[in-house]
């Protein structure tokens, strides 16, 4: 019982874990700082597979079963459902902001493509806009 007790903490505290990751990184994104996005992506990822290895030994435990009728395992297993509803809703969120910038850089992209001086523009082999970089470097007045 000690150790699906153990277990039960463990997943609770991992869970906790990934929430503050998951605020931290609706930060980075905000503030466009991509070197701690990519930090906190690869804590992350850790910090997943570690859960996704407790959620594999609380289920493979042989008193799994005692989960739902003990009350003091009953409340655990509901918090660290609500707190993974939690994970998965902010990381939708995080989701939603990452297109959105990925929107906007694209928009960008094209508005300065659009900016540049139309008769410098010409076309690659496959189709793709690009400038002619040497025009009108050889003018002298």
């Amino acid at each position: 019982m000690e150790v699906l007790d153990s277990l039960l903490d463990l997943q609770q505290d991992r869970l906790l874990q990934l929430q503050a990751i998951l605020v931290q990184e609706k930060i980075a994104i905000l503030d466009k700082e991509a070197s701690i996005l990519l930090r906190l992506c690869n804590e992350k990822a850790t910090l997943l597979a570690q859960i996704e290895t407790d959620d594999h030994n609380i289920a493979h435990h042989p008193k799994k079963h005692l989960l739902p009728e003990q009350p003091n395992f009953s409340h655990k297993l509901k918090h660290a459902k609500a707190l993974l509803a939690l994970c998965q809703q902010l990381n939708t969120e995080n989701a939603h902001l990452v297109a959105f910038n990925q929107a906007s850089l694209n928009r960008l992209s094209q508005a300065l493509q659009v900016s540049r001086n139309a008769s410098s523009l010409t076309y690659n082999d496959k189709g793709k806009t690009s400038t002619l970089s040497s025009l009108g470097n050889n003018i002298k007045v």
